[in-house]
């Protein structure tokens, strides 16, 4: 996962572009821990010492929102792994997590993105492979809530490319590569940093907000969608109104 592009999503200043692929929350700071390797591989114990440092420093650093482009590929639910972002929850930090990219599992169901007290964020692009040909979910959550909880735009996303250039190209062919500085890239791991982006504009404007709050603003201004039945696209300007 190119954490380099998913960070620009979030809170790129857009200074190589002129300010034209400026991030979501461009005045938030970020906090970014190791738990996968330069090729994006890792594993849910990684994670999860990732989460509890997070716990142990929230205070300290005064971090609000996690951002999780990230997911298993267990069948199972990963229950520590829910258990470690339920936590952060609890303690008053909006976990916001990838709802996975389509494939061929039916019923699939990612972890952290499972749990029904995050943020789960799907591709705007994808929808369609959520559903069966009786527009009845795919994905579903314990308590029979569709995943996601809201999409974001996640195709072709510009943002900043990482300086580890041959992950990049071995990744994304030189065609996707914008202006030197910047690379497109898709998938639920674009989608996410954008609601993450959004929680972080809510705290800006709202402090106090808890993360449950911040989710029912995200979900409830989402365009066309029904926040009972199915979800829809993140409105950021809806949202902090």
């Amino acid at each position: 996962m190119p954490v380099t592009h998913v960070t620009g999503i979030v809170c790129g200043n857009g200074y190589a572009s002129g300010g034209k692929y400026q991030g979501i929350a461009p005045q938030s700071n970020i906090i970014s821990i190791k738990i996968l390797d330069k090729y994006g591989q890792g594993n849910s114990a990684q994670a999860i010492t990732g989460l509890r440092w997070i716990m142990d420093n929230a205070m300290k650093y005064n971090i609000r929102v996690v951002n999780l482009s990230i997911g298993t590929n267990d069948r199972k639910i990963n229950i520590p792994l829910m258990e470690a972002v339920n936590k952060l929850w609890a303690r008053g930090i909006t976990v916001v997590a990838a709802a996975g990219n389509p494939d061929s599992r039916r019923n699939f169901q990612p972890s952290p993105a499972i749990s029904p007290r995050i943020i789960t964020v799907g591709a705007w692009e994808d929808r369609r492979f959520f559903y069966q040909a009786q527009n009845t979910p795919i994905f579903f959550r314990r308590n029979i809530i569709p995943l996601p909880d809201i999409w974001a735009p996640g195709e072709n996303i510009i943002s900043t490319l990482s300086p580890d250039y041959d992950f990049a190209l071995q990744n994304r062919d030189t065609t996707k590569i914008v202006e030197k500085y910047y690379i497109k890239m898709s998938g639920t791991s674009m989608a996410t940093p954008m609601v993450s982006g959004a929680a972080a504009l809510l705290l800006e404007k709202y402090p106090h907000l808890s993360p449950d709050q911040i989710k029912r603003r995200i979900i409830l201004s989402a365009q066309y969608g029904n926040a009972q039945t199915e979800k829809g696209l993140l409105n950021i300007s809806a949202c902090l109104a």
